[in-house]
């Protein structure tokens, strides 16, 4: 698992957990619920930004694979073709 993918999930849950609590604290008084409603979507945009991050670096990834296995058969061809 990268670092990328262990923030998604730490933000996520930690998201989770700051919208049980403003449920929660909802039941003494319902302004309460803004604090941790507002953590929770700070924690979800935190989430969200990771894992653009993420797909970013593995849409790099295939591409450079992609293009390495694309100058392998080009050398692959070129060596048979001078023996």
């Amino acid at each position: 698992m990268t670092a990328a993918a262990r923030t998604v999930r730490a933000c996520q849950a930690g998201a989770f957990l700051s919208a049980a609590s403003a449920g929660y604290s909802a039941t003494h008084h319902p302004y309460l619920v803004l604090p941790g409603l507002a953590a929770a979507a700070f924690l979800l945009w935190g989430a969200a930004s990771a894992r653009g991050t993420e797909q970013r670096r593995r849409a790099r990834t295939a591409r450079l694979d992609h293009a390495a296995a694309s100058d392998a058969a080009v050398l692959d061809t070129d060596d048979r073709s001078a023996a």
